[in-house]
């Protein structure tokens, strides 16, 4: 058994995972707008109190884990977590509170790439080789699977695919560039767009948001924009096949909610556009299967 711990840009995640990638235990907070004040002991006290909380109900001594994975945004080194721009924190050192509090080891890894390596393992990709995992969420996040192994540049983590730029001089970022993908295509600007254009309360849930979405998709008001965000995402999408080759595009994040009315939309967007250097009868694009899950399997699962 080993824990699980998901940092997204918006929730946190712990979870006890056995051998065969099932949760046996988990809990889940989302991380509010008071929260980002002082976000960073938020999170670690989250996480301890979930972990104390988890081994308590599950009468599990912490010498029976085997490590604590952690899945977060940004850039790993030295197992410190840098550059988290949807949480506006420059440097997360979790290792060594962690450590303290329990002397497990700790593994950190980039949360799109632990998600990735969960749907590698036990979801949508088990029967892939090649395949990339595509995260819209708060923001965009990504890995690439070539001959089922996760590529891994030695320079810093890479795949930011969230940050590759799809409009010259486009929309800020919170990198700090313009046009990168994730400020088109994460669902968080999606959701934003649709309460703008339908005028819901700013502090609507997401699946109310996701509701309206399903309820109104072919709305006058609402049908420009999702054409336009399919329009993006075909051209993001395209751009890393035709970088990868792989033989399925796996998607997850809350994306997964609406997929099934956006993903025969985009493959006709691709296609009709030639969008692909290497065009293909049918491109495998398919919804991620462990849900919100994934980045806590995927963090459980670290070689």
């Amino acid at each position: 058994m080993n824990i699980g711990i998901d940092i997204g840009g918006s929730h946190i995640g712990v979870g006890i995972v056995g051998s065969s990638g099932k949760i046996i235990n988990k809990k889940e907070v989302d991380i509010t707008e008071k929260d980002k004040k002082n976000i960073e002991k938020m999170i670690i006290n989250t996480i301890i109190n979930f972990i104390k909380s988890i081994l308590k109900e599950q009468d599990i001594n912490v010498k029976e884990i085997g490590y604590i994975g952690i899945a977060s945004p940004g850039t790993i080194e030295n197992n410190c977590i840098y550059n988290v721009v949807n949480l506006g924190l420059d440097k997360l050192d979790i290792s060594k509170s962690l450590k303290k509090e329990f002397d497990l080891e700790i593994k950190i890894k980039n949360d799109a790439k632990c998600a990735g390596i969960a749907e590698s393992m036990y979801g949508s990709t088990k029967s892939a080789q090649d395949n990339i995992y595509l995260c819209l969420g708060t923001g965009i996040g990504g890995a690439a699977f070539l001959n089922n192994k996760l590529v891994e540049p030695k320079y810093r983590s890479g795949m930011e695919f969230g940050h590759m730029i799809i409009e010259k001089d486009g929309r800020d970022c919170k990198c700090g560039s313009k046009g990168c993908f994730e400020t088109y295509c994460s669902m968080k600007v999606l959701k934003r767009e649709i309460i703008e254009t339908l005028e819901l309360n700013e502090n609507e849930t997401s699946a109310n948001i996701v509701n309206e979405i399903r309820k109104h998709i072919n709305d006058l008001r609402i049908k420009p924009l999702i054409e336009e965000y399919i329009e993006y995402l075909a051209i993001g999408i395209s751009n890393l096949i035709n970088i990868f080759e792989p033989e399925i595009v796996c998607i997850g994040g809350s994306f997964v909610f609406i997929g099934d009315l956006i993903i025969p939309r985009l493959k006709k967007e691709i296609n009709d556009k030639g969008l692909l250097f290497n065009s293909r009868k049918e491109i495998e694009i398919v919804l991620a299967s462990l849900g919100n899950d994934a980045g806590i399997i995927g963090a459980a699962s670290l070689l």
